[in-house]
């Protein structure tokens, strides 16, 4: 039957484009049966797999072409009455298909992925096996909950029978985030492996092209998203008019137009699957077809260049035999067959009848050749010549596309070689930033549209700081002890951007304890980022310079959050209603992908590290120890120092949040708003953006004033401003005074107690790092307090909590500043090149201020001599700028 013209129909377009693309994936289909059954005479399971995933594609294709010449993409009034029934039913077997087959798919590759890493990449395999987990159990459950969506089933796909029914637009978009979660994994996972194999240019390049080619699928999913949300968007509009029906499959108004594009976007996807699922094994039929593509010219065609390869082949091996007498040490059996079985398994399904076992064991002996000449030229006794290969070496990391110098010790890292790796590491505190002023600005739109009481507000704030408390004593501290800061970030921008992707289904379904299981994921991912994060900044360059460094980095994070609450309230959030909420779901959609990008530009970037053991030394090189105690006998040094670190972080951070929830109600109970000389969002701007500035100004201010005596003046300032803020009766103009003050005050203090806290705590320093990351969830406990006060006074009156708050944490820059062998701990000063005396006094002998701020920036930035220690030492020498006698009294 032809599809009548004289109505508005999407019907066409739909059916065009989804028998298309399955003839495409059928043609791939039959070209990969070919490729594998008749050329390589070799099935395997995913092979198996892929003919299922065919089978139900076929099914839901055919679904959907029917449902076109059924009424799918017209408006309602353009349905004849009679096509009613078997419309539904083609929608209702769409719905029971289309996990099936995406399920098939995936698996298919996956499992593919696993006999692709057979016995080499333990990783690999493990990360196949959870996204495999993944990917059928989010099948399973939600083909049941399709077939089960009404109470009678029928009821799904028969007009005529009443019934309650889920809506299925819901579903789908509750689900999206897990279908990104695993559509990313699967493209994502097979890449380090793929460029760290050692195969001709050409041939390695199609290779990894290939498997991007999963990045259309996608694509292609958020394409679906987004159509499906319009769908979605018209069911809100049909909630509003008291529409009832239209949470049942099909039955909302215009369903069969709003929804046909997202179902064929939906088979779109499905088939595209099936084509990026068979394109790599395509290459024994590829090679009959068009050689060219695949073969480096270097390894072609002729006769001639054949018997060329084969005596180079014996040459090698008659090199290797008289090699292998000379070596002093060679290499395992056992990890001469892993080498062999790595590159024999990952290209299993890259060889050909013609390059099958033979070639294969010829291309392990040319390697195994390469190595001999290598090791022995490591040892000294022969030299290597004449090699084509690309082999790392000592100083270098091999990627296969990528080779980049290995770096030094983050301990030995000066000049631009550590602002190389700083900058890089800001880009996360940029990210984090940027995801605090988002949230930060969403939960209060989110009360506003959900009409939350005071204590679901604070819920959600407590929340994201909750996930700071558990984040780095489980996850965080234990890679970073283990594997170090770069799988660190790894594994933080991974939990957070799944974080990010869990605001999906809870804006569609707007629910409180969806939001509250959003933020603790989000901050449980950025504690872990921090927890690596800010102990590199601290430690990557000069001692000397920690708490200018992580001042500047901080400040980025500030400065972002200030931007993104700009962005926010000007842009994403004006005139934030139900209907559009779903439209931040994009945001937080970009900033998932921002977190994929990241984790493999971190996994890529050969970052220093700093060992235990390198810790340690670093401490002893400041002559501390252990075993220094104070007072006594009674308190260890470094143990004292640390807890007061991270009670003090604990109370400022909780002074830090308690201001940020009851900033705007103070104003509010101050003054009407009709009142303010700007308004109130902007007072908050202004607030970020001296909080922002600060970190700058005081980082500055550390070139030339002890880090300690700044965060005394800082926690000092703060709490005058405070008082004033409590005990002043001004409006709220007059209050913005002091308020916007103690923002500027308590800017630098985090990255000052950070700094401060984690130096001299030798093999301890990634714990105690972990430790004031977790001390952050303070921000979780006082909001409540703070409102119980709020509850039984008033607001103002609150403000004396944080005050409280503040008075205790000043025990430690007190403590710092009284006690000589705690300013002998955190006050180191390295050695100058110019003899034994420190460097301030080298620098008041060559004069002034001037040339102090000069010599120190040419020691953060220059050259990596103005910053090295005298000739012949390894890693820098300190002293410290307390007097011995002094020092005697108080440490022993």
């Amino acid at each position: 039957m032809a599809l009548r013209r004289e109505f508005p129909s999407r019907g066409k377009a739909v059916f065009i484009v989804t028998t298309v693309t399955f003839i495409l994936a059928t043609i791939f289909v039959a070209s990969r049966l070919i490729s594998r059954f008749f050329i390589l005479r070799h099935k395997t399971g995913d092979d198996w797999l892929m003919i299922v995933a065919w089978v139900i594609a076929f099914g839901l294709s055919f679904a959907i072409d029917y449902g076109a010449f059924r009424g799918l993409g017209r408006h309602d009034a353009d349905i004849p009455q009679e096509w009613l029934p078997a419309l539904r039913q083609s929608e209702y077997a769409f719905t029971i298909l289309y996990n099936p087959a995406l399920m098939a798919t995936k698996t298919s590759i996956l499992v593919f992925y696993l006999r692709m890493s057979k016995n080499t990449q333990k990783f690999l395999r493990r990360a196949s096996y959870a996204t495999l987990a993944l990917v059928n159990v989010e099948g399973v459950v939600l083909t049941f909950i399709n077939a089960f969506q009404c109470n009678p089933v029928a009821a799904a796909y028969t007009p005529s029978i009443p019934g309650k029914c889920m809506s299925i637009v819901t579903i789908y978009l509750c689900s999206a985030p897990v279908n990104l979660v695993a559509n990313l994994a699967i493209l994502v996972l097979p890449i380090p492996l793929l460029t760290g194999m050692r195969l001709p240019q050409r041939q390695k390049t199609v290779l990894v092209f290939t498997f991007s080619l999963g990045i259309f699928v996608t694509i292609v999913d958020v394409v679906r998203i987004y159509y499906l949300q319009k769908a979605a968007d018209t069911q809100a509009a049909d909630a509003k008019a008291k529409i009832q029906a239209s949470v049942r499959l099909g039955t909302g108004l215009d369903f069969a137009w709003n929804a046909s594009i997202s179902l064929m976007w939906s088979a779109v996807e499905v088939n595209v699957g099936i084509i990026c699922a068979c394109i790599p094994t395509l290459k024994p039929l590829i090679r009959r077809i068009l050689p060219s593509m695949i073969t480096d010219i270097t390894h072609s065609r002729s006769d001639k260049s054949a018997s060329t390869e084969a005596r180079i082949r014996t040459n090698l091996s008659q090199q290797d035999s008289s090699h292998s007498a000379m070596m002093p040490a060679q290499p395992s059996a056992a990890q001469v067959q892993r080498d062999q079985d790595q590159q024999i398994d990952m290209l299993d399904f890259l060889t050909t009848p013609e390059t099958n076992a033979a070639t294969l064991e010829e291309r392990m002996a040319r390697s195994a050749a390469v190595n001999g000449r290598r090791n022995i030229n490591r040892t000294g006794n022969l030299r290597a010549s004449g090699t084509q290969t690309t082999e790392s070496t000592s100083n270098t990391i091999y990627f296969g596309l990528i080779e980049m110098k290995r770096p030094k010790s983050m301990l030995k890292i000066r000049g631009m070689e550590s602002f190389k790796y700083c900058t890089a590491v800001t880009i996360l505190f940029f990210l984090w930033g940027f995801s605090y002023g988002l949230l930060n600005t969403l939960n209060g739109q989110i009360s506003k549209v959900a009409m939350e009481t005071p204590t679901q507000r604070l819920g959600l704030s407590s929340a994201y700081f909750t996930g700071y408390l558990i984040g780095p004593l489980t996850v965080g501290q234990w890679v970073l002890r283990h594997y170090g800061f770069k799988a660190t970030f790894i594994y933080g921008l991974c939990i957070y951007g799944i974080g990010t992707l869990m605001f999906w289904p809870s804006a569609v379904q707007k629910s409180w304890p969806g939001f509250l299981l959003c933020q603790f994921v989000v901050g449980y991912g950025l504690s872990i980022l921090e927890t690596a994060a800010n102990p590199f900044i601290a430690l990557c360059g000069p001692a000397q310079y920690a708490e200018y460094r992580l001042l500047l980095s901080q400040g980025v994070q500030a400065t972002a959050s200030v931007l993104s609450q700009l962005l926010a309230q000007k842009v994403l959030f004006d005139n934030l209603s139900q209907d559009v909420l779903l439209d931040v779901q994009w945001t937080y959609l970009a900033v998932a992908l921002v977190c994929v990008i990241l984790a493999l530009f971190f996994y890529y970037m050969p970052l220093p590290e700093a060992t235990d053991t390198d810790l340690q030394k670093l401490a002893e090189n400041l002559s501390i120890y252990p075993s220094q105690t104070i007072f006594s006998d009674k308190l260890p040094l470094i143990y004292t120092t640390a807890f007061l670190a991270i009670f003090c972080q604990f109370l400022y951070v909780a002074a830090q949040e308690s201001n940020a929830v009851w900033f705007e109600p103070l104003f509010e109970t101050l003054s009407p708003i009709s009142s303010f000389t700007i308004s109130l969002q902007n007072y908050t701007l202004v607030a970020q953006t001296l909080f922002a500035a600060s970190r700058f100004i005081f980082a500055a201010l550390c070139l030339v004033i002890r880090p300690r005596i700044l965060l005394l003046t800082a926690f000092l300032l703060g709490i005058l401003f405070l008082i004033l803020a409590h005990t002043l009766d001004l409006s709220a103009n007059g209050m913005a005074g002091p308020i916007l003050m103690w923002y500027f005050f308590e800017g630098p203090i985090f990255p000052l107690v950070f700094a401060i806290g984690i130096r001299g705590m030798g093999r301890w320093t990634k714990w105690t790092a972990a430790i004031l990351i977790a001390s952050v969830s303070g921000g979780a406990v006082f909001p409540f307090v703070v409102w119980a006060v709020t509850n039984s006074h008033s607001v103002q009156y609150s403000y004396c909590v944080i005050i409280a708050i503040m008075a205790f944490g000043t025990l430690f820059p007190i403590y710092l500043n009284a006690v000589p062998a705690a300013r002998h701990q955190v006050d180191p000063a390295i050695a100058s090149s110019l003899g034994n005396r420190p460097i301030e006094e080298d620098l008041e002998a060559t004069g002034g201020k001037v040339r102090r701020m000069s010599k120190r920036f040419v020691s953060i930035f220059g050259s990596r001599r103005a910053s090295s220690v005298s000739a012949g030492s390894e890693s820098p020498q300190f002293e410290h700028r307390e007097d011995d006698s002094e020092l005697e009294r108080e440490v022993k």
